[in-house]
This record gives structure tokens, sequence and C-alpha cells, in this order.
């Protein structure tokens, strides 16, 4: 692959102004596939010595462009999602921490909230997301006119909410963020209601109470299960094919239509590693790196369905994930696999294996293949540059933290100059050029380091550097304060 050289263009202004590039034919379809739990080095076109078969991320990192300085806006899931469907990091909302619990949650986007689904909505797409949700829905108790209240903590899988109405729709999803279609799994298959939601619907009545770390049938994980409602009949294997056939079928379906949006947050590889047996055994790295080969082939058919569609060429495919990797399979090994190549660190963290993740571009009308991107990007971003590229130039300002990277896919321009990490602890780090500067509690600058130099993090230069540590600081709390944009749920 050919490495990009780029030049600094001022950051801030940029991201609130159209383009003069000239852009495709047609309003480009967006298919974004987003893995849950995959690392920098489990696809095979990050990390050559990877023990998992990636051919399908693979051929599409051959065709279009792979971005090496990619990252989540978050090392962890609830704040990604937020992240990427707003164009907003989701500690300016009110989950300054970890994540949410359940899929009884209130919901964390408010429906006042522009986002990535209903701008493209008001400009003639048709929109559907299908996958794990994890913002929360509200369900009615059965007893009591009012939302379930769920739990606040994690409790090791314990404490699941019985009083819930399933005859009654969900609350808040999806339906009213800007999607057409929804066919979701509310918060993950380790987390409750265990059931597929259709258009605000479960599929299906839960009547069967699934303890926790319990497999959803014998001899398959159940790790990292909370106890809940499950519907008769679920077995977590078929939760991957089953998504993927409906993304698939979105496809199909409104090809030839209208411009079309499809967000496919897929279950795989996060825990429980519960491979079809179509996939078991195809990696060397455990039912986790099965779990990464059932993504790569979810990954295939979307490609096989828009090929089939015809509409492969202006469609604009991401593959990416929501955070970094988890280091082991669900029995503790790690098969000799790095799933987060040679990075420092893994999923939660504020070190680079916690938040830069593989990012794969493919735009046949637009993007010449085989292309490597060096360009710092943020899933954020995605916001505003299909905003550009629909033409929306009205100013929102809370979805702030979202660049127009258009320069840098079709130009070679570097558009972001900072960006502000997230971990599970709520913990901030901030990025300056190839400068990174990790705080600990109370804003206590840590660690500094130059990824230029040492992508490893292995030296720090807090006591070397202190002017870079003090402006680095200022900038971390100048954006932390730029962005303090109220907003409330009106409902």
């Amino acid at each position: 692959m050919t490495a990009l050289i780029w030049a600094v263009l001022p950051g801030c202004d940029q991201k609130e102004q159209s383009s003069n590039l000239e852009i495709a034919s047609g309003k480009p379809n967006l298919v974004i596939i987003m893995a849950d739990d995959m690392g920098y080095g489990d696809p095979r076109c990050y990390n050559s010595e990877s023990k998992i078969p990636t051919p399908n991320i693979d051929q599409l990192a051959a065709e279009g462009m792979l971005f090496t300085d990619a990252h989540t806006p978050s090392a962890v899931c609830t704040p990604s999602r937020y992240g990427l469907l707003t164009g907003r990091y989701a500690w300016r909302s009110r989950l300054k921490k970890e994540v949410l619990w359940s899929g009884y949650d209130d919901p964390l986007i408010f429906p006042e909230q522009s986002t990535l689904a209903s701008l493209l909505q008001r400009h003639g797409y048709a929109t559907a997301v299908v996958g794990k949700w994890h913002l929360g829905l509200n369900f009615m108790e059965k007893q009591g006119n009012r939302f379930v209240t769920t739990k606040s903590h994690h409790e090791k899988g314990l404490q699941g909410i019985r009083n819930v109405d399933f005859t009654l729709p969900a609350f808040g999803g999806a339906s009213k963020l800007g999607f057409d279609f929804s066919f979701l799994s509310a918060a993950g298959h380790n987390m409750p209601p265990h059931c597929f939601i259709e258009n605000d619907y479960t599929v299906g009545d839960p009547t069967i109470w699934r303890e926790a770390k319990t497999p959803s049938v014998p001899g398959i994980s159940g790790s990292e299960v909370h106890e809940g409602w499950m519907v008769p009949g679920w077995d977590d294997r078929e939760i991957g094919p089953e998504l993927t056939k409906q993304a698939a079928a979105f496809i199909r379906n409104q090809a030839g239509e209208n411009p079309f949006f499809l967000y496919l947050p897929t279950v795989a590889p996060h825990r429980p590693c519960t491979p079809p047996d179509f996939i078991k055994g195809k990696s060397e790295a455990g039912d986790r790196g099965d779990m990464v080969v059932e993504f790569d082939w979810t990954v295939g058919e979307i490609v096989e369905a828009l090929d089939q569609a015809g509409v492969a060429e202006n469609t604009i495919l991401i593959v990416t994930s929501d955070n970094g990797a988890t280091r082991t399979s669900d029995n503790g090994q790690d098969y000799g696999h790095k799933s987060c190549g040679d990075l420092r660190g893994f999923k939660g963290g504020l070190h680079e294996g916690g938040h830069r993740v593989p990012f794969v571009l493919r735009w046949p009308a637009r993007v010449e293949g085989g292309v490597e991107n060096s360009n710092l990007l943020c899933l954020t971003d995605i916001f505003a540059t299909m905003a550009n590229l629909v033409g929306d130039t009205i100013h929102r300002p809370t979805n702030e933290d979202s660049f127009n990277q258009l320069a840098a896919i079709l130009e070679n321009q570097s558009v972001r100059p900072s960006m502000v990490h997230h971990d599970f602890g709520g913990h901030f780090a901030i990025r300056q050029g190839s400068w990174k500067l990790i705080t600990r509690a109370k804003m206590k600058p840590m660690e500094l380091y130059d990824l230029s130099k040492d992508p490893a993090e292995s030296q720090n230069l807090i006591e070397s550097h202190p002017e870079m540590v003090k402006n680095m600081m200022g900038l971390l709390k100048k954006i932390q304060k730029d962005g303090e944009v109220k907003i409330t749920n009106k409902i």
C-alpha cells in the first residue's frame, strides 16, 4: 500500500463548511458495518501475523482505503455508538463513564438531537439500523404506569428486571431518531432482554428467565451474560446470521429506489463468543477468533448484497469497530494472537489498543483501491462528512465533535488537528498532532508520548516536556468547555 503524507489545515472552522470538492453524481449510499470489540490486530490487512482469516475485509482494503490512525470516541461501546450517530462525544451527555447496563436504560440520545440517520432521512434517504443498539430503550412496567427502572451498575450480571410489559412497544429508540426500519438486539447478546426488537416491538414474547452467565443452549459460552427475560428457542449462535440476513434484505429491498443508509452494528466478536456451527474452528484463536471470522463473513454477505443490487459503485462502505479488543477468548487463552497488534492496551483503556481500530472505506466511484491513509480520524467524523456530501450546511452546534473528512479522503489533506480520548472509568486523554497526553483521576497529567516515534507508548516523556504538557492540558480543557451545549429531553 502507498503511504500518504498530509498537510495540516485549520480544524474547527472546516468542519462546518461545505467543501468545494466535486462529488459523485447522485447521493452515495452509506453502509456502516461496526464490529463489537474487534481490535487493530484482528484483520490480516492490519496484522499479517493474525491467526484469524479475514478475506472479505482484506479484499475491501485492497479495493478501497485503509486508515491506520482511526479511533473510536471512547474505549467502550455505548459512548462510541452515541458518538458515531450524533457526531458528539458521549461525555458531553449524562454518561460520564462506563456504559449502559441493560436494554432497559433511559435513551441516551434525545429525539431533539440530530443524528446521522435523521440527517440523511431529511435528504431523502431510506434508513435502517440492524444489530446491537445499546443506547437505551424505555419499556413499560406490567404493574404501574411508568417506565422500567433499570440497574445502574454491572453487579456481576445480577439484579435483572422482572416487571416488564413486552406487549407494548419500546419507547425512545431508533424510530424516534431517524431510522425508518430497525431490527435490534437491545443491548447486545449478553444483556437482557434476550430477544430481537423489530420496529419497537419484541419478536416473540420473552417468558423464560435466563440466569447470569448461563448459556442460551448447553455446550456454548455464557460468559458475561446478564440475567433477564429471554424468548423461547433463543440461541446465541444464530444472532449474527439473523442480523446479517435482515441487513442484506434491507439492501435488496431499497436498491433502485432512494439512496439508503444502513447501520449494521454486529454483536461479534463480543462475549459470549458463540460462533455458529458453519464458522466454528475457522480461526486459530479460539471462539473469539471464530467470532471475528463470523464478522468477516457478515462483511462478505453485505458486499454480495450490494453487488447483486447493482449499487456497489456509489456506495460508501465502512468497516470498523466500536472500540479495541479484549486480549483473550472466553476461556482466558490468547492462542498467541495479538488482538490489538503491537499497540499497548486493550478495550476500556486510554492506551492506543483501547480505541485505535480498523477502519476500511470502499467507495468505487471516488476512492482508488489499495491506499493507506494515515490521517487522524474519529468515528464522530462520519456525521460531518456525510452532511457535506448531501449538501447540508445548517449549523448544528450539538454535533460539535465531528470534522468533515472529505478532503482527507479525496485530496490527501489532514483535517483533524486534535482528538479527545475517553475510557471506561471516565478518564481523559488528548491527542494533538503526534503527541498524546493521558490523564488520570481529577485530570492529573500522567503520561506523554510521541506516537510518531513511539506508537507502542513505551517511553513516557511527561517529565522532559513540561511546556508540551501545559499546552495540551489547556487544549483539553478548552475543548471540554467549548462544547458545553445543553441538551434536554422535552418529552
